[in-house]
């Protein structure tokens, strides 16, 4: 009967050693630093036109998966934190020799008159997206009110789909007059 107290004697360093042990793995894994990360993100549309994201292919459905499109393919980027400007009184260093040198002035328009042509290829191609995605609002609205395809007419038409109908029929005429001008502005650039 004496073999009881020795044996818990025996038994409580060992636990604490352990307790120890654990508290100071914990404490190393909470500071060591975090693991880069991938970022890779799918773009797949399903057989209604949703468009859907995820970062797993593997949740997207099999017959859709030759279709997505992989977006970002990187981890992210850690920025720099922004350095301090020197005194005043202090001289700033040369610029490395293999520094790209001043542009010209033809250049520099050269440059400006590209970045404009581009905000401007831009500028079509989004009022282009807003323009269809104005007439799809309409026409599916339009549907849902035919007597052909619903009898039953405005019942499942939502009182918001109706508002931003009529607020569409009122846009994209102004719409299609900016588009027109844009596109003429991009041709007499070419």
């Amino acid at each position: 009967m004496e073999a009881g107290p020795s044996r818990i004697g025996s038994v409580r360093p060992a636990r604490l050693t352990l307790a120890l042990l654990g508290g100071a793995a914990f404490l190393l894994f909470l500071l060591s630093p975090p693991a880069p990360s991938r970022a890779d993100i799918y773009r797949w549309e399903d057989s209604q036109g949703t468009v859907h994201f995820t970062d797993d292919i593997t949740n997207i459905p099999s017959q859709y998966r030759k279709n997505s499109t992989l977006l970002i393919r990187e981890a992210p980027s850690v920025v720099p934190p922004p350095q301090a400007a020197p005194p005043a009184g202090i001289p700033q260093a040369s610029p490395p020799p293999n520094a790209r040198p001043a542009l010209s002035a033809q250049e520099q328009a050269t440059l400006d008159a590209a970045r404009e042509k581009e905000d401007l290829v831009s500028q079509v191609e989004q009022l282009k997206a807003k323009i269809a995605a104005k007439e799809k609002h309409i026409s599916a609205v339009d549907a849902k009110r035919s007597l052909a395809v619903n009898p039953l007419r405005n019942r499942f038409v939502d009182q918001a789909d109706l508002d931003l109908y009529d607020k569409y029929q009122t846009e994209l005429p102004a719409d299609r007059e900016r588009l027109k001008e844009l596109e003429s502005r991009l041709t007499s650039r070419k």
